[in-house]
């Protein structure tokens, strides 16, 4: 939990009577009992707008991290799980890249359908996890999305981690072998996205 938010449920527990609950975790209950955290397609509906920042990646020879600036346009269609993201890559004059995902989230299932596509490069299909770990309010709060596929042409398990802080955005993504440990991790890239408008 944010320190902001542990700050928060201090003032809390002095505010409210004894038989309110005070802040938890989102695996673990909503920060206060009777206030319960939204699903995740809801979370995710309010980043509809335009986000700019930049795309950071790790070379696999080298190990350093290399950065490109990204624009990203979200999209949230009506149906309240169903969501577009449009990216362009800047990686130089010559080279733009668009990325466009189209993803449906199925709560009761606990998962999110995607498919990316990208002009010369077949569709690319995946099936995650989703899961919140963090909340305290719907402009704060961290979804966990896991999944197996690919890395580097060998069987791994994938994990995003997405953490909004206000009009900044966050996604990490970290990488194992399948079956390693907590200790297997290892970071692969990360998004860094700024809010600029709706």
């Amino acid at each position: 939990m944010r320190p902001i938010a542990v700050l928060a449920c201090s003032l809390l527990v002095g505010l409210v009577p004894a038989s309110v609950g005070v802040c938890k975790t989102a695996e673990t209950a909503p920060a206060v009992v009777g206030i319960a955290a939204p699903p995740p397609a809801a979370l995710q509906s309010g980043l509809a707008g335009r986000w700019t920042g930049a795309l950071g990646y790790r070379d696999y020879q080298t190990d350093e991290l290399f950065e490109i600036p990204v624009s990203t346009t979200v999209v949230q269609v009506a149906d309240g799980v169903t969501q577009v993201r449009i990216s362009l890559f800047d990686d130089g004059p010559a080279r733009p890249v668009w990325i466009t995902t189209t993803s449906l989230q199925d709560e009761a299932a606990g998962t999110v359908s995607s498919a990316s596509y990208r002009a010369g490069r077949p569709v690319e299909l995946g099936v995650e996890t989703v899961r919140l770990t963090d909340w305290s309010d719907d402009t704060h709060w961290t979804l966990v999305y896991d999944s197996t596929a690919e890395d580097d042409d060998q069987p791994a398990e994938i994990r995003v981690t997405e953490t909004r802080d206000g009009d900044s955005l966050m996604s990490v993504k970290t990488v194992r072998p399948v079956g390693g440990d907590e200790t297997a991790w290892r970071f692969r890239n990360q998004t860094r996205l700024t809010r600029v408008g709706d």
